[in-house]
């Protein structure tokens, strides 16, 4: 996918609520370093999972393979690790801190999931185009052969019924959120192509040559460009940077949180 900028995942550095100046306690500062004492052993004794969910959001964005094996169970993983900090009560004055935290959390099982998501669709819609560029490599052999319209009008009768399938398989594909809007454009463009070859089919029937040469041009125009791909991936690229942005503020506003937490007991 290129350099977006990537944020680490949640791996939210839980000791360091604990530090600042929670030293003579009284009993409100001590439900405080309790409350954090558990966040960190919870979060410690599942770190594989961030780990896991780090490499699965740097990998994807720094456009590395990420295969189905590495994908298996990280959003489930990641949840599971957010219903164990959720069940934690934290005392009051760390509310915030930990309504901050499960946001992170939240944000970052949503995340991977649409990367699963993401991943899938990519290694499936090539598969599902690829009988759809061989049979406008074959239809425009086919063209170029024919010598009478009727057998212009089968090559194109042809095309027509693996453009109707393949149109239905992309139709039917899991579409993730993030990729939306592109896999909507590429639908439109597989409708468009489709009327384009039924009306060039009928110019052919009708032997009308001049309707036949205009269509023809712009049947050619609209079965060789890369236009739909690029927009795919470059609005792919846009919306999960975007998606990694929004994580990394959400660190961003725990940090403060932690901060405020600090400074509420910090010792004169």
């Amino acid at each position: 996918m290129g350099s977006a900028a990537v944020a680490p995942c949640v791996l939210v550095a839980a000791a360091a609520l604990a530090a600042a100046g929670c030293g003579g306690e009284d009993s409100e500062r001590a439900e405080v370093r309790s409350y954090l004492t558990r966040v960190n052993d919870v979060q410690s004794a599942q770190k594989d999972v961030l780990v896991r969910a780090d490499t699965v959001l740097r990998g994807y964005a720094e456009g590395k393979s990420i295969g189905a094996p590495a994908l298996k169970g990280v959003e489930a993983d990641v949840r599971r690790l957010r219903t164990a900090v959720a069940a934690l009560s934290p005392p009051a004055p760390a509310r915030d801190v930990h309504s901050r935290l499960l946001a992170i959390y939240d944000l970052d099982a949503s995340l991977v999931g649409e990367t699963v998501r993401m991943v899938e669709y990519q290694d499936t819609a090539p598969a599902v185009l690829e009988p759809l560029d061989r049979a406008s490599r074959t239809l425009r052999r086919d063209l170029g052969r024919a010598r009478q319209a009727s057998t212009q009008a089968r090559a194109l009768d042809r095309f027509g019924d693996t453009l109707g399938r393949v149109s239905t398989e992309m139709e039917a594909l899991d579409v993730p959120v993030l990729l939306g809007p592109a896999h909507q454009a590429q639908i439109k463009r597989l409708a468009s192509t489709r009327k384009l070859s039924t009306q060039l089919q009928s110019a052919v029937r009708k032997k009308d040559s001049r309707r036949v040469a205009k269509l023809l041009l712009r049947f050619r125009r609209n079965t060789t460009s890369k236009r739909a791909e690029r927009a795919l991936t470059h609005r792919g690229i846009t919306a999960y940077t975007a998606r990694l942005q929004q994580l990394t503020e959400a660190q961003t506003e725990l940090g403060r949180a932690q901060a405020r937490l600090n400074r509420t007991f910090r010792t004169s």
